[in-house]
């Protein structure tokens, strides 16, 4: 890889290098690297977690939302909002930040794991290769064949080569089932123990890493879950051995996540770096110069989603979605209203409406974005929901019968349920809801022949605004749900996979697999190896 990111000292690595854009150090002129033998995996844990997550909350927030026909654009004020989404021709500079800056936060993980003073951290060690793989996992998931067993080596390879992407995963999981051992360790001194200001994510201290061997078996029970459909036999035979070890943690959902799992290492509103960076990117002030933040007013509710929550497709005619409510706000630059009738959203890729004007439209809100005094910026970030957690869980179920012991009707309704408390709703507003799809293909459970396409509808809208690049990833998996493209767009589909950022292309040539841009929307040699 091109460059690497390395923070110094915890949280005030943050105010240096937390940034979503390509502005990170770049290897060959690291003035730091020097010193990083000397920085202790206590020293980098928070700073790792927090950096990473920048690229989930603002990149993938806004690819995910606008593959997914959640969000659409402001073409009463911009002259073309979005126009490369809705184009979707997927060459090497589309979105390529997304490859280039989660490489350079797993770097800091590996930077840990591979510390000379490694073996006296096994909890900080432990956390760093589930985090690896939390993310590494979006990668190939994304691009399938990737460095993996020589990247992150800085001087030492700075042209690593691609390993096929079923090994990477394959390694994945072995650093999964290393996590878990590393987590039953006792460091070898006190002054080795984990505390809770050195992870923003759980808070865990050596004392109790219990959340952090839950997050250890939920990201194997979605790596698992991935290769359902995968006709690889060299792939079934270790998924199955896997999936044999996993099973006797399903038939208790407590050996997985059990909450939302939310990361807030100190963000203030003193700064860009120091704020909640979804809140930063797309929350409805700009802090800094005290007036509507330019994302914010780029970005309308698509006419799709609109449409669903409010029943007015025919997968969802006549029933209501108290969630778009929290998702957006009706008449976002007008009367602002959360009457369902009050809401309208635009086409992706389409023209202006004669009879409309800006204030009409529905934008972000009211769920940690719409607050116009700026404390939306100091919440929490979400990097995994439990709604996401539950209807994982409803997918497993479905797709292994014989092997996951979870209730996939329970799971998938505690999802919706979840869904709606997440989103700042309540209870009751999901009961009814429950209630008034189950006659409902496709959406409802009981209604629903194939239970994966009711899954992924509610996927669908749970994962909006909080992780919609993995609803993207499963939609690629699963044909779910079914979505109209957008106007415009050079390709009658979205792309299977992204292309490899140019960065690749100038600095790994030697390495970097050549596919066609139009190989990015076909069923071929270079798509995830799980859809084969």
């Amino acid at each position: 890889m091109k460059k690497i990111l390395i923070p110094i000292l915890g949280m005030a690595a943050l105010t240096f290098f937390n940034s979503c854009s390509d502005d990170f150090i770049d290897v060959n002129k690291n003035v730091n690297e020097a010193y990083t033998d000397q920085v202790t995996p206590k020293e980098r844990l928070s700073a790792a977690e927090s950096v990473v997550f920048r690229t989930q909350a603002n990149t993938m927030n806004r690819f995910g939302n606008l593959m997914m026909n959640a969000w659409a654009g402001n073409i009463y004020y911009f002259a073309s909002p979005y126009g490369d989404e809705f184009r979707m021709r997927a060459d090497s500079q589309f979105y390529d930040d997304i490859w280039d800056n989660i490489y350079l936060g797993v770097a800091n993980f590996q930077a840990i794991i591979d510390s000379p003073v490694a073996a006296n951290y096994p909890h900080h060690v432990a956390i760093a290769k589930i985090m690896k793989a939390y993310y590494m996992q979006m990668i190939v998931d994304l691009y399938n064949d990737v460095p993996y067993s020589e990247a992150f080596k800085g001087q030492a390879n700075k042209n690593p080569k691609y390993d096929k992407g079923k090994d990477v995963y394959k390694g994945l999981m072995a650093e999964l089932n290393q996590a878990l051992v590393l987590l039953n360790q006792t460091p070898t001194a006190t002054t080795y123990n984990l505390v809770a200001t050195e992870d923003p994510i759980f808070a865990a201290t050596s004392a109790d890493v219990s959340n952090w061997k839950k997050m250890a078996n939920t990201v194997k029970l979605k790596m698992l879950v991935r290769l359902s459909k995968c006709t690889d036999a060299e792939v079934i035979a270790w998924r199955n051995t896997e999936l044999q070890t996993l099973a006797p943690l399903t038939t208790n959902a407590a050996n997985f996540i059990s909450a939302d799992i939310k990361i807030n290492p100190g963000y203030t509103t003193a700064s860009s770096t120091q704020r909640n960076p979804f809140y930063q990117a797309f929350g409805r002030l700009d802090i800094d110069a005290g007036d509507i933040n330019q994302n914010y007013r780029l970005t309308f509710a698509s006419d799709h989603i609109v449409k669903s929550l409010t029943g007015q497709t025919t997968l969802t005619s006549g029933v209501t979605d108290g969630r778009l409510q929290r998702l957006f706000v009706g008449r976002g630059f007008g009367a602002t209203s959360t009457a369902f009738a009050s809401y309208k959203g635009q086409v992706q890729g389409g023209g202006k409406d004669a009879s409309a004007v800006e204030g009409d439209f529905a934008t972000l809100g009211l769920f940690m974005l719409y607050d116009g005094n700026g404390a939306g910026a100091t919440l929490p970030g979400y990097v995994m929901s439990l709604a996401e957690v539950r209807f994982l869980q409803a997918e497993a179920a479905t797709v292994y019968p014989t092997t996951m012991a979870f209730n996939a009707q329970t799971s998938f309704n505690d999802g919706i349920t979840q869904s709606f408390l997440t989103f700042g709703s309540t209870a009751t507003a999901a009961t009814t809801y429950l209630a008034a799809i189950n006659s409902k293909p496709g959406v409802g459970w009981n209604a629903t022949t194939n239970k994966i396409e009711a899954i992924q509808y509610q996927k669908w809208v749970a994962l909006t605004n909080i992780n919609p690049t993995e609803t993207y990833i499963s939609y690629t998996k699963t044909g779910y749900p079914v979505l109209p493209m957008p106007v415009g767009s050079y390709y009658p589909s979205r792309p299977k996979r992204l292309m490899y950022a140019q960065s690749e292309f100038i600095s790994n040539s030697a390495n970097v697999p050549n596919p066609s841009i139009d190989d990015m929307y076909q069923i071929n040699a270079y798509s995830p190896f799980w859809l084969k």
